[in-house]
């Protein structure tokens, strides 16, 4: 960074920062440009690195109400010693999110708002969603998730992308953007330049995407392409390997894609956020400190951490900055840019007072649910006839009980003979006996598959495909994952919920009952799927 742009940077962030006698050392600079996760339930050792500098905390789930992480986040900036954090979280919806997590209000899934394919009612529902991560003091969303899932067994993506179309990713996208920008949200679209055509998970090893550089720009590119020229906050890595662009480096240690085509070819300007450098993908090759100091020196801007020690990684840094093995130009560009977006994002100034919102947040919720709901099959079985016992059997992590009984709700209070019952996704022994005498003592099968991506969950499939094959009359919900239905060429009635929240829980009632003509359409092709 030239002298020149050093000034006009100090003396545009003057009125937001206190006075300081002097030029921060090399030490604070990198300390602000480091996000450290933490347990809601331990932020002893996060808080002492905040009162060194640490630039921001990720806040990790745990079943907290609301009040509770608002008097957490609350004491973390309160420990911060002069510069305010980034507190983010990812609040995406789907298998990020759970309905206890930090007592947020539980966002649909990415892949349902793709059915639904209402810009506007995506872009209010994020606006409200991104007011009540304001409320509970969190500033920063990672999401939304831009990926174009063109691989249907893509063991981590799945229903967290938008779809496979690149052109909605990008104007859903764009929606997701706008809602949380207009709520005071920093927004970090993610994961460039594409995770939806991986076959392997990056949490567990370092994936490689060979694909040809005409798809990434056609497909792949196109969503981030568009949040760039929309003036998104911040884009976060991929800790993906993509031959066509850097044969040797992950996108987020590689200066071609992060300094060449995101910053020069794209012309993106602002914040490059790394993916959590604890993951697999990175540190089966190097530690979190040589790493953080590779992705800066690469382009990364903010540098997610992980559980790995702030001093440490601040350590690297700074004496790989003396060592002339990372420009201080580069270190300096870092730090001024974040110093920059916190102000833009209103980090300085007085917090807003906290207001009501539920109502309107359900309204728009249960508004794409019913919207997004997809009727893949129909063999003329919906609307359930009356007068018949009625067996469903749900697979689902306990934890989503509650919103299991929002179907049952509908049925029984429309005067269906119901009985309901909810089996883990790995069934314990006993209960296939108890799965087949609840559906022999019904007359029709109502039977919910959860996935989270394809291949997992084999028990429960065998389950499901012998009840399916038992020759009752039977409605096969998709609960999770839509690529799940292929695996039941069988089922002749089929629903997508593409995410096990109330509100789609709800949808699907009303649509067994006859309230709702489903409108919903696939967002990603199903192979074999009728």
């Amino acid at each position: 960074m030239t002298p020149v742009r050093r000034l006009l940077l100090l003396l545009l962030l003057a009125p937001a920062l206190p006075a300081r006698a002097a030029e921060p050392s090399v030490e604070e600079k990198a300390a602000q440009l480091l996000i450290a996760a933490a347990d809601a339930a331990d932020i002893s050792t996060v808080t002492a690195a905040i009162k060194t500098g640490l630039g921001g905390v990720q806040l990790q789930w745990g079943s907290y109400s609301l009040e509770d992480t608002r008097r957490l986040t609350a004491a973390l900036q309160a420990a911060a010693p002069q510069v305010p954090l980034f507190i983010a979280a990812d609040y995406e919806g789907g298998s990020v999110y759970v309905p206890t997590t930090l007592g947020l209000v539980e966002l649909p899934t990415n892949m349902m708002l793709g059915a639904a394919a209402d810009e506007n009612n995506t872009a209010t529902l994020f606006y409200l969603a991104g007011k009540e991560l304001r409320r509970a003091g969190i500033n920063m969303a990672f999401g939304p998730v831009l990926d174009v899932n063109t691989n249907p067994r893509n063991p981590i993506i799945g229903i967290r992308s938008l779809g496979s179309s690149p052109s909605e990713a990008a104007r859903l996208g764009g929606a997701i953007i706008n809602g949380l920008r207009a709520a005071g949200v920093v927004a970090v679209a993610k994961h460039f330049p594409g995770h939806g055509a991986a076959s392997q998970d990056s949490h567990k090893t370092l994936p490689e995407i060979a694909v040809s550089t005409a798809e990434l720009y056609a497909t792949h590119l196109a969503p981030f392409r568009a949040a760039a020229e929309l003036g998104v906050p911040a884009i976060m890595t991929a800790h993906i390997r993509y031959p066509a662009l850097d044969a040797r480096n992950p996108a987020t240690l590689s200066p071609a894609v992060l300094g060449g085509l995101l910053k020069r070819g794209l012309g993106y300007g602002g914040l490059v956020v790394t993916d959590s450098l604890d993951m697999n993908a990175i540190t089966s090759r190097r530690s979190v400190r040589k790493a953080a100091a590779a992705a800066l020196k690469a382009g990364a801007d903010v540098l997610l951490i992980g559980k790995a020690d702030p001093a440490a990684v601040v350590r690297e840094i700074a004496a790989q900055v003396r060592a002339g093995k990372v420009p201080q130009a580069r270190l300096d560009e870092a730090y001024y840019k974040i110093l920059s977006a916190k102000r833009a994002a209103g980090l300085f100034s007085p917090a807003e007072a906290p207001s009501p919102f539920d109502k309107a947040y359900l309204q728009i919720t249960r508004a794409l649910s019913r919207q997004g709901l997809t009727l893949v099959r129909d063999d003329g079985l919906l609307p359930l006839p009356k007068g018949k016992k009625i067996a469903v059997i749900i697979f689902a992590p306990q934890r989503f009980a509650d919103n299991a009984l929002s179907l049952y709700r509908v049925l029984r209070e429309n005067g269906y003979e119901a009985s309901q019952y909810l089996f883990d996704i790995g069934l314990k022994p006993g209960e296939a006996e108890k799965i087949r005498q609840a559906a022999a003592a019904a007359d029709i099968l109502v039977l919910g598959s959860f996935q989270w991506a394809a291949g997992q969950n084999i028990g429960q499939r065998e389950v499901i495909t012998r009840l399916l094959d038992s020759g009752k009359p039977a409605v096969l919900l998709s609960l999770m994952n839509p690529y799940d239905l292929a695996g039941y060429p069988q089922a002749k009635c089929a629903l997508a919920l593409y995410g096990m929240t109330a509100p789609s829980m709800e949808a699907a009632g009303e649509a067994l009952t006859g309230l709702l003509r489903p409108s919903g359409r696939l967002p990603v092709t199903i192979p074999e799927a009728r």
